[in-house]
């Protein structure tokens, strides 16, 4: 509704002897502000004795924290999702609560129904939060390309060869013309098949991957399941490289909405 609010992202300092001054800065900052105002991400402090699974904390600052959050009036969001937001990625880790939502009273009425999941975490030490505060999003209307990504496939350069549309045209472009037709059908096919093994492989290693994690919030986990964990991230990380080339190549895109219509533009 154009109403205003602050958004303060938040990365706490490893030093103990600047977490202090740290909490102080933030208390400052968010007393200075009278709009409606959310404060997220890594505030590398815990909170409570279960948000760490070695037990290991400091009281002292612990209580600086909860001392810190009630003197702002903060709230903090209740996350949906993984147990802990942190790992020191060992074979046997040390995991912990540092990443957090909180927000003031003025902010969750402009976003009454806001909900916070924890994501999987892949390559980082970190969980991913996402706070939802909308709608659904709109999908935008399906476009074929050609992917960058698809070049990594060992198996599409050799495709390629075998699909080629033999020469039956004398005049180049009567060829082009027909080579660009059949060759954008089958290409369309082909992209269809990888696109939806993709998606299969990449849900599979999610699921494993999360049922590691559920594990791990009822036991410990094995080494040789900790190993197996780090093996399913990068099988994901590669399957993200090849969505990263997808997403670089569509930001420098811009649609030409004239086309959409019949018109003299469309026609040329």
């Amino acid at each position: 509704d154009g109403t205003a609010w602050v958004l303060i992202n938040v990365y706490g300092p490893v030093q103990d002897d600047r977490k202090v001054i740290f909490l102080q800065e933030l208390l400052d900052r968010i007393k200075r502000t009278q709009l409606p105002l959310i404060v997220r991400w890594d505030f590398n402090l815990i909170r409570k004795l279960e948000d760490k699974s070695s037990g290991n904390v400091d009281h002292r600052f612990m209580d600086a924290f909860n001392d810190m959050v009630a003197e702002a009036e903060l709230r903090e969001l209740r996350r949906g999702g993984s147990r802990y937001t942190r790992t020191n990625k060992q074979v046997n880790p040390v995991q912990s609560v540092l990443d957090r939502v909180f927000i003031s009273n003025s902010w969750e009425d402009l976003f009454p129904l806001v909900r916070v999941q924890t994501l999987l975490r892949i390559g980082s030490d970190h969980n991913p939060l996402l706070v939802d505060t909308g709608p659904p999003e709109v999908r935008q209307p399906y476009y074929f390309h050609f992917e960058p990504a698809w070049l990594l496939q060992e198996e599409f350069i050799p495709w390629v060869v075998a699909k080629w549309p033999k020469r039956f045209k004398q005049n180049c472009l009567d060829h082009w013309h027909v080579l660009s037709t059949k060759f954008r059908r089958v290409m369309k096919g082909w992209g269809a098949n990888f696109e939806s093994a993709r998606k299969k492989h990449k849900q599979e290693l999610l699921l494993e991957i999360k049922s590691l994690d559920d594990k791990l919030e009822r036991t410990h986990l094995l080494e040789d399941e900790w190993r197996r964990r780090y093996q399913l991230e990068c099988e994901l990380q590669e399957i993200y490289t090849a969505e990263e080339l997808y997403w670089q190549k569509r930001g420098g895109e811009k649609w030409i909405l004239q086309g959409d219509s019949n018109t003299s533009f469309f026609h040329k």
